[in-house]
């Protein structure tokens, strides 16, 4: 199944109130009205996206490639895959 990865970089709003720029990484499922939205607070980082308190996915984050894998029926991992492509998104 495809996810679709944007790495989205600042946000005035939030850099004005606590100095920090901020950095995210947006999920979205094609087809549904399913994303999330995650903060990226180190780098490496590797988190989950859950759906009503079940993990879909598993999500590995370098500062410049992001792979994720889906868990199966059986709850193991598949393999790492990559985005067919990964959008850069600067904010103000």
């Amino acid at each position: 199944m495809k996810l679709d990865i944007t790495y989205i970089q600042g946000g005035m709003r939030e850099f004005e109130r606590t100095g920090i720029y901020p950095e995210y990484l947006l999920f979205k499922l094609p087809g549904t009205r399913r994303n999330w939205t995650i903060r990226i607070k180190q780098t490496p980082q590797v988190g989950v996206l859950k759906s009503k308190g079940k993990v879909l996915y598993e999500y590995s984050f370098d500062g410049y490639r992001c792979q994720f894998r889906k868990v199966k029926s059986d709850v193991s991992f598949s393999e790492w895959m990559e985005p067919e492509s990964m959008i850069i998104e600067m904010r103000d």
